[in-house]
């Protein structure tokens, strides 16, 4: 019934729609497979109650606060603090004209280590942007990689603006673009070398791009 509900009704597909995207943004974000776990989770005891539903407000109403549920904990900002800000890379970048490389990133690690790429920027750079926002790339390999030659391993990841996490340190605001775990996304015991690429910044103020370890 609630299915039916849904498709009849414009305004309760657009809903849809929109929890959607919020679910899929929230999914996305760089928090660590716990957190994922814990949306996942969410979203499946939401559904349980909206097809509990007896009729189409009802769903509405379902809707409108997991919405605004997900939209909260997508724009939560996390403050970077004492021990949670320990960059064990760091890169200023003077601006960013569209699209900048950071390259030189070396790694090396004997257990599984979680780890965040951040981006702090000055407070006038820190308007909002369009739908989407800007990018980010991140590509890892061995130090002796040859052209034309297999690597014993290789990494890729991207994100985007809208999932990126807020975050703030020493009264900077920033985000974390991307989270890796050495020991899954990259092998243990080896030397790793990253390049990250920012794409689609306009900062006129100078930023700083960090390497956090960070949390399981």
């Amino acid at each position: 019934m609630v299915e039916h509900w849904i498709c009849a009704d414009h305004a309760l597909m657009q809903a849809d729609q929109r929890l959607n995207a919020s679910y899929r943004t929230a999914l996305a974000k760089p928090d660590g497979d716990a957190a994922r776990a814990a949306v996942r989770a969410g979203q499946l005891r939401w559904l349980r109650q909206r097809n509990r539903c007896d009729s189409p407000d009802c769903v509405a109403a379902a809707y409108a606060q997991r919405t605004a549920e997900l939209q909260t904990a997508n724009h939560r900002v996390r403050v970077l603090d004492g021990e949670a800000f320990a960059p064990v890379f760091s890169r200023v970048l003077p601006y960013v004209n569209d699209t900048r490389a950071v390259s030189g990133i070396l790694l090396r690690r004997a257990e599984p280590t979680a780890f965040e790429v951040v981006l702090t920027i000055d407070p006038d750079d820190a308007g909002p942007w369009r739908e989407g926002g800007p990018g980010v790339r991140m590509a890892c390999w061995p130090p002796d990689r040859q052209e034309g030659y297999a690597s014993r391993f290789q990494y890729a990841a991207h994100s985007w603006g809208d999932a990126f996490r807020p975050v703030e340190q020493a009264g900077r605001p920033g985000f974390v673009l991307l989270r890796f775990v050495v020991g899954r996304d990259l092998p243990l015991n080896e030397d790793i070398l990253c390049t990250v690429a920012l794409t689609e910044w306009l900062l006129d103020q100078p930023s700083q791009l960090h390497l956090l370890q960070s949390p399981p």
